[in-house]
């Protein structure tokens, strides 16, 4: 049976390089490929070890255990002198960036990571499960900062579900100096913050 997931997450560049640093040291076969459509064909020159090394905002984390090269070169529909490659598949998941919203600077937008897999193939669920895990380990969950009815601040008691931060992220957009972590115009701070320390 096909299913989907995602996670999104709040990164910083410091958080992107200890999260793929890290997800290597645990399948050291994983690299960071460039989907972002381009006249680039070579795929030689789209993959990385880390996202900090390309300046793209879209990747998919690619297991060579289960894809080698020569296939994963002819993934791609060309639009024009565009090549699109593919974002998901068995041995794919799709990396989007979190980055500084264009019309709030001082806000860092999310990014996710997101697939779809067979629950009956063992190999694929097991290496995706790893990295969805391992995403939520170097994590901190976060908290809905709103306006309730009465035009009073207010920070959620339950932490979401879905969306978390890394540790740089959390640290620098706290909200305590005007830089928030947001979701379009909802915007969370991390655990332990209080509304009087946002005044």
């Amino acid at each position: 049976m096909e299913k989907t997931r995602q996670l999104q997450f709040f990164m910083t560049i410091e958080d992107e390089e200890f999260f793929c640093e890290t997800l290597r040291d645990k399948l050291p076969n994983v690299y960071f490929f460039d989907t972002c459509p381009s006249l680039e064909s070579n795929i030689e020159k789209r993959l990385f070890s880390s996202v900090v090394e390309s300046k793209s905002p879209f990747f998919s984390i690619v297991n060579f255990d289960l894809i080698d090269k020569a296939t994963l070169e002819k993934s791609y529909e060309k639009h024009g002198e565009f090549y699109h490659f593919e974002q998901i598949g068995r041995a794919q998941i799709q990396f989007l960036r979190s980055k500084p919203d264009p019309f709030n600077p001082q806000n860092l937008l999310d990014g996710r990571v997101a697939d779809s897999y067979d629950s009956e193939n063992e190999e694929e669920k097991k290496w995706k499960s790893i990295v969805y895990s391992h995403l939520k380990k170097v994590s901190n969950k976060v908290f809905w900062y709103y306006t309730n009815l009465e035009g009073k601040p207010e920070i959620k008691v339950k932490a979401e579900n879905g969306l978390v931060a890394l540790p740089d992220a959390i640290q620098k957009y706290d909200g305590k100096t005007g830089f928030m972590a947001a979701n379009g115009s909802a915007r969370f701070v991390g655990e332990g913050v209080s509304v009087e320390s946002l005044s």
